[in-house]
């Protein structure tokens, strides 16, 4: 008596996939619709997705489980661009521009979320956003305080947040065009609130672009 075979494939596998896909593709769409205009609709984004608007509603029931797709797509999409914290760099001042300019693009691209998330979701889902490298920040600061590299006027848990608040503005003036580039600027800044002059953050974020360059298998985005 034969054994029946098993037909190649896996139904329910090939659907979850499709599901996944389906998903980001809205989440992408959402972002670019929500840049071209904060009150784009559910409607919107379907168009803009090339899906109807019931597999966008069977992915994201409402508006506001949407906006927090979105916002839990920009918190992953930060861990992996921060990498393994035992690939960053030894050096405080060092590791600081690296993680700048891995994360910056990463908020580029979702700095719609100022717009509007903050109205839908609240200060403080933007505040719990960043907690995922939050920790990880405070750690190397922390460490260039005590090696010497940054000041210690404040704590390190009082300089991250700085820096967080000096990310939310530059985020918002490249909003506006005023900054455009891939987060020089930023790294300079951050490390100027560590307590380096400008000319100096200038030089170690030419080292952090030299040191992404030497290390390609490291997320930067």
């Amino acid at each position: 008596m034969s054994v029946p075979t098993k037909s190649p494939g896996d139904p329910g596998k090939t659907r979850r996939s499709h599901a996944r896909a389906n998903r980001a593709r809205i989440l992408d769409a959402a972002v670019t619709a929500f840049i071209a205009d904060p009150d784009a609709s559910m409607d919107d984004v379907a168009r803009s997705a090339g899906v109807v608007r019931r597999t966008v509603y069977a992915h994201f029931p409402s508006r506001e489980a949407l906006v927090e797709g979105i916002a839990d797509e920009a918190s992953a999409a930060l861990v992996a661009a921060m990498g393994d914290e035992a690939q960053q760099p030894d050096r405080p001042d060092l590791a600081v521009a690296v993680m700048a300019l891995r994360t910056w693009p990463i908020g580029d691209r979702f700095r719609m979320l100022l717009s509007f998330a903050r109205r839908e979701l609240g200060e403080q889902r933007i505040h719990d956003l960043l907690g995922v490298v939050r920790d990880r920040d405070v750690r190397v600061v922390d460490h260039g305080q005590r090696s010497g590299v940054f000041s210690s006027y404040l704590s390190p848990t009082v300089l991250v947040a700085l820096a967080e608040s000096m990310t939310m503005t530059l985020l918002d003036q490249a909003n506006s065009g005023e900054v455009q580039d891939s987060g020089e600027s930023f790294a300079v800044a951050y490390l100027a609130v560590l307590g380096l002059t400008p000319a100096d953050g200038a030089r170690v974020v030419d080292e952090a672009r030299h040191w992404l360059r030497e290390h390609p298998d490291v997320p930067k985005s």
